[in-house]
């Protein structure tokens, strides 16, 4: 019961700080689409938090006056495959030993990524990458113009939440 409660208070405080039609929007949705009210709680959770990423993501570019990124469905694919594979091999290289660039499957000119695990929110795992010079590297590049975010909530792993940003440019 008391998981119960906390899930719920979980979703009161989220939905305090998200708009549905903002979630819509920043995804592409076309209008009308009912994709939000599709998704259950948790992918509605994880669906905000990536969007988060992004908004975060901007204001740390604008206080150095950089272009905002936009978000990339395409990116986020690529970020979600990354998010699975780091919950058993925390690296930049892929479990068949590959670049972890191999994940995208869109031509760029410019491409990077960045990882965490363990941060609970968007605004720590954003305030943890912020802290680390190559981490901040990537989100203040400004050859990159898309951003495409992965984000898993697994419970009985190690460090339970698992974060990927997949830059393109």
């Amino acid at each position: 019961m008391k998981k119960f409660f906390v899930f719920a208070f979980l979703l009161l405080i989220i939905n305090a700080f998200f708009d549905i039609e903002n979630f819509v929007d920043a995804r592409r949705v076309p209008a009308g689409s009912n994709v939000a009210k599709t998704l259950t709680g948790a992918e509605k959770i994880e669906s905000e938090f990536q969007l988060e990423v992004l908004r975060l993501v901007n204001i740390e570019r604008q206080r150095f006056g950089l272009n905002q990124l936009t978000y990339s469905a395409e990116m986020e694919k690529s970020a979600m495959i990354r998010a699975r594979e780091i919950v058993d091999k925390f690296s930049h290289t892929r479990p068949d030993g590959t670049s972890c660039f191999t994940a995208v499957n869109v031509s760029y000119s410019y491409i990077g990524e960045n990882i965490a695990a363990g941060q609970v929110s968007p605004q720590d795992v954003v305030t943890a990458w912020m802290n680390s010079e190559g981490h901040r590297a990537n989100i203040l590049n400004s050859n990159f113009s898309q951003l495409g975010v992965g984000y898993l909530h697994l419970p009985n792993t190690d460090y339970k939440h698992y974060w990927v940003q997949i830059f393109r440019g």
